[in-house]
């Protein structure tokens, strides 16, 4: 049987429009609780997916209803995941890559700043929970992290900057 995927961009999207969707993460506890997609169900069923065992997921129900989207750290054991949920009729796909494509899910938006010429456009790392700015002003650029980090966001310490001095770095 064939498993359908799904990008790590369209799963982005669906998220960020509410979609009722299930994402279904199968890697074992440890892995997850380093890091794991926002509202995702965990079922730690990555061995028994690997041994072949048939009776695996057959208790899970969709949490969201709809589609379910299953996650692994590379894509390969939730395809497995995927293919048992589809045997019992579920409308279930992969989410390509798994983590490691979910780690490069990003996004842009623009923050306006009334009575301002300034550009500053919000970089977001979805996948991994950062959050960046550029600030464009005529012909100087500046990238900035926010002042308190979100936890998990890249490894900086709270209140840590860029670099050294305002905290900011010209492009």
């Amino acid at each position: 049987m064939t498993v359908p995927t799904m990008s790590r961009e369209d799963l982005r999207q669906l998220l960020e429009h509410g979609a009722p969707i299930t994402v279904l993460d199968v890697r074992p506890a440890v892995e997850r609780a380093e890091w794991r997609i926002p509202g995702s169900v965990h079922v730690d069923v990555y061995d028994a997916l690997r041994r072949g065992d048939p009776t695996v997921l057959a208790d899970f129900h969709p949490t969201n209803g709809g589609r379910v989207v299953t996650v692994c750290g590379a894509g390969k054991t939730s395809m497995l995941a995927a293919e048992r949920l589809r045997a019992r009729g579920l409308d279930a796909v992969s989410l390509e890559g798994g983590m490691r494509a979910w780690s490069l899910a990003w996004n842009t938006a623009e923050v306006r700043c009334p009575g301002s010429r300034a550009r500053i456009v919000q970089l977001r790392r979805t996948g991994k929970g950062c959050l960046s700015y550029l600030m464009h002003r005529s012909r100087n650029t500046r990238a900035r992290r926010p002042p308190v980090p979100r936890p998990g966001s890249c490894g900086r310490r709270r209140g840590q900057a860029l670099s050294s001095g305002d905290g900011s770095r010209r492009l």
